[in-house]
């Protein structure tokens, strides 16, 4: 059982408002972990984020061998990433490498590199053995491991993409600041991610996909990521609704797991099929509703 919500005096790691912040406890209703994670809310920009900070020891152990972004497949995953892959182009002003922080098993960089060619990529995943691998005839490089590990392979590149990855930061400040240093005069660093102020929030409460306990470190408002990304010296920066059914289905599917346990939900077959359908048919309200659950955002290094 989850223990009572609790008080935290802690800063925000988006828009760095310190304070006595209230803790709400959230179970894993993914993937069926016992570890719960204390997510406090900021009372300046809502942005929640966990207090106290899991270390980035413990990270690594929250995934499990059968996560979400590894061994994706399939024709709606390739339209997702061709989809995907356009858009980061779409950026791509000049000559430099693209790096995707939080590749998971780089299956996206191999569909990007035929979209690509001659473009070097480069794909960072956390682990706790150092790791670099190179794929598609060398063109990708897939480096597991520290931040250290990447730190020190990594060249400065012409976009940087995080795709549902910023909110599983422990230090998003110093990982952000980091990542700019990387970036060429003029590059992108652009992603999505869950929005904290949004009406899914509001509505499904602890079962909301955006926590994704204990994975998501800080779950971003609006407001707190343009702040964030402000703070560590981007500029252009642009931060907007998006659609993303997936989460929300997330978000309905765990409406049948317990409220206050852990639980799991099977993203394949026809239950996750119907609960696919239902979400594609409220996914529009949610745009509509001018607070929804996903945000895109991007912003440019600087010259």
């Amino acid at each position: 059982m989850l223990a009572p919500s609790t008080t935290a005096d802690s800063t925000c790691p988006a828009c760095a408002t310190r304070g006595t912040n209230a803790c709400q406890p959230i179970a894993d209703h993914e993937y069926g972990l016992s570890w719960i994670a204390a997510y406090a809310t900021c009372g300046a920009c809502a942005t929640c984020f966990q207090a106290p900070m899991p270390a980035g020891s413990q990270l690594a152990d929250f995934y499990p061998a059968d996560y979400h972004s590894m061994g994706r497949r399939g024709f709606l995953t390739r339209l997702r990433f061709d989809l995907r892959a356009r858009r980061l182009l779409s950026l791509v002003d000049g000559e430099g490498p693209i790096l995707d922080h939080g590749c998971g098993d780089g299956s996206f960089l191999l569909r990007a590199a035929e979209r690509m060619p001659g473009r070097q990529l480069f794909g960072y995943e956390i682990g706790r053995d150092r790791e670099v691998k190179e794929l598609a005839g060398g063109q990708v490089t897939l480096i597991k491991g520290s931040d250290a590990d990447l730190w020190d392979v990594l060249p400065s590149c012409r976009l940087i993409t995080m795709n549902h990855v910023i909110e599983h930061l422990p230090d998003p400040e110093q990982t952000l600041a980091r990542l700019r240093e990387r970036l060429l005069p003029g590059g992108w660093f652009e992603g999505q991610t869950p929005a904290a102020s949004s009406l899914e929030h509001r509505v499904f409460g602890g079962r909301w996909s955006g926590y994704h306990a204990p994975r998501h470190t800080v779950v971003f408002s609006p407001a707190g990521l343009s702040s964030l990304l402000e703070r560590t010296g981007f500029v252009q920066v642009e931060v907007k609704g998006a659609f993303n059914p997936a989460a929300i289905a997330v978000s309905l599917a765990s409406l049948s797991q317990p409220a206050h346990a852990p639980g799991r939900i099977t993203r394949s077959g026809l239950g996750w099929l119907f609960w696919l359908g239902l979400a594609a048919t409220l996914a529009p309200l949610d745009l509509l509703s001018g607070a929804p659950g996903i945000i895109d955002f991007r912003a440019r290094s600087g010259e």
